[in-house]
């Protein structure tokens, strides 16, 4: 049985999560699940949604349009997701923020046809916000951390902690997991004694000559 412990991948658009890029670095994920008990999530770019879930990884898709099945060209629903064999959504990233009601429609989409649903945040204001709303996870992600290799559990620890109160003021059920800049296992290690459930990593995963190793390091912090 896996703990309520979670390391999101989101692979976003590098041209290193193309192709069977994406399945390599599912099947990882899946091992690493296995062999910690914890829940290693992996998003990849649309294309290759049904090929990580192939892979019988946990798959979440980096972006979900708010509407139905339906007349919406272009338009990419939580039903299209579902039917992809992915387990669930990222949502309200930085780099494609949605609209409040548009996050409350598509967690009452995803609890409805039975995804998870996991929403960034960039503010303890937001995060309280969509904590309200009962999401699977909440991210937060302070923007001007991401990608700079400088992680949110050393440079703005305080987030992390004010971001996990106020979530446990409004729904203590929601796990809070941390972004921004994560590198290494000594940022998920600190995220994890700060209190957060987990952590959301990107470039460093994606971008990594060493994938496996990094991957299954990360894993064994949410120990």
């Amino acid at each position: 049985m896996k703990s309520e412990r979670y390391l999101i991948l989101n692979l976003k658009s590098f041209t290193e999560s193309f192709g069977s890029n994406s399945a390599d670095i599912g099947r990882i994920a899946k091992g690493a699940s296995e062999e910690y008990g914890v829940s290693v999530i992996v998003c990849p770019p649309a294309p290759w949604l049904s090929a990580v879930a192939e892979t019988g990884a946990e798959t979440y898709a980096q972006h979900c349009d708010p509407c139905g099945p339906g007349a919406f060209t272009g338009f990419t629903s939580p039903e299209m997701i579902k039917a992809t064999g992915a387990t669930g959504i990222l949502m309200n990233h930085s780099e494609h923020k949605l609209k409040l009601h548009e996050v409350e429609f598509l967690v009452d989409s995803c609890r409805r046809i039975g995804l998870s649903a996991t929403v960034c945040a960039d503010t303890v204001n937001t995060v309280a916000a969509v904590s309200a709303l009962g999401p699977h996870i909440v991210a937060i992600e302070p923007p001007e951390l991401i990608g700079t290799g400088i992680s949110v559990s050393s440079a703005r620890p305080e987030i992390i902690t004010r971001a996990i109160d106020a979530v446990r003021k409004i729904n203590g059920s929601v796990p809070v997991i941390a972004g921004a800049g994560i590198t290494g296992e000594q940022d998920v290690k600190r995220s994890v004694e700060l209190g957060a459930s987990g952590a959301l990593v990107a470039s460093a995963i994606v971008r990594s000559g060493s994938r496996r190793e990094l991957i299954y390091r990360m894993a064994s912090e949410l120990l």
